[in-house]
């Protein structure tokens, strides 16, 4: 697993709580996707559902794609920033190259899961959208979180860190 090679500082109080307060965010943003849809625990289609609930259910996943770039992109700018506050020659450490990186492939691939989505939503399936989205977000935000995240956290802050 890849650590950050040279801390400079650790985070403030407030830095660990912006980085929390958006992790919540993009959690919530997760428990809200799946509330959208009325079929999504049962693993059921839209083909038992009204019209104007396929219509409510493609409105919703069209703002929640934009809305989630706007926060992932956000996310992904302050922590890059408060990694750079935080170590010593960031732009050559391993750690913090490997992690923005990822931070460029990981809205890469969300962008695709978007388009992705608004296709399966136009064919009049918008739960499989949401599912195929949800899940494909939480593994990859998941993965991400347990590589890059944690361990910044945790040589930031102490052993605590990221429980």
């Amino acid at each position: 697993m890849l650590h950050p090679d040279h801390v400079s500082s650790e985070l403030s109080a407030e830095e660990r709580l912006l980085l929390d307060e958006e992790h919540a965010r993009l959690e919530r943003f997760l428990v809200d996707l799946r509330d959208t849809c009325e079929n999504f625990s049962a693993q059921g289609d839209c083909f038992s559902c009204s019209r104007a609930q396929v219509a409510t259910c493609q409105g919703r996943l069209n703002s929640f794609n934009y809305d989630f770039l706007d926060l992932v992109a956000a996310h992904f700018e302050n922590e890059e920033t408060i990694m750079l506050n935080s170590l010593k020659a960031a732009d050559e450490d391993v750690y913090f190259i490997c992690h923005r990186a990822e931070h460029a492939r990981l809205m890469t691939e969300v962008k695709d899961l978007m388009r992705e989505s608004a296709v399966l939503s136009r064919q009049g399936n918008p739960s499989e959208a949401i599912r195929n989205l949800e899940r494909k977000v939480a593994e990859m935000f998941g993965d991400h979180a347990h590589v890059f995240d944690v361990p910044f956290l945790q040589i930031t802050q102490g052993a605590d860190a990221g429980r």
